[in-house]
């Protein structure tokens, strides 16, 4: 299972605007970054999130 953490808004016209912030190996490592990344929630439409995605195959995670 690989973790991605996401920013999202709800724009007026009922649209979703995205964002892919980045792809860590572990539950820890993505809320530590979420923590950083919180600064972008700037409206009650946004949210970012780490959401959990399981794969069927071996995922290679590069640090930058």
């Amino acid at each position: 299972m690989v973790w991605i953490l996401i920013w999202l808004q709800l724009a007026g016209n009922q649209n979703m605007e995205y964002y892919h912030i980045g792809t860590f190996d572990s539950l820890d490592a993505c809320v530590e970054e979420l923590s950083t990344a919180s600064v972008l929630v700037t409206t009650k439409n946004a949210t970012i999130d780490c959401i959990p995605v399981e794969t069927t195959r071996e995922v290679q995670i590069q640090v930058k």
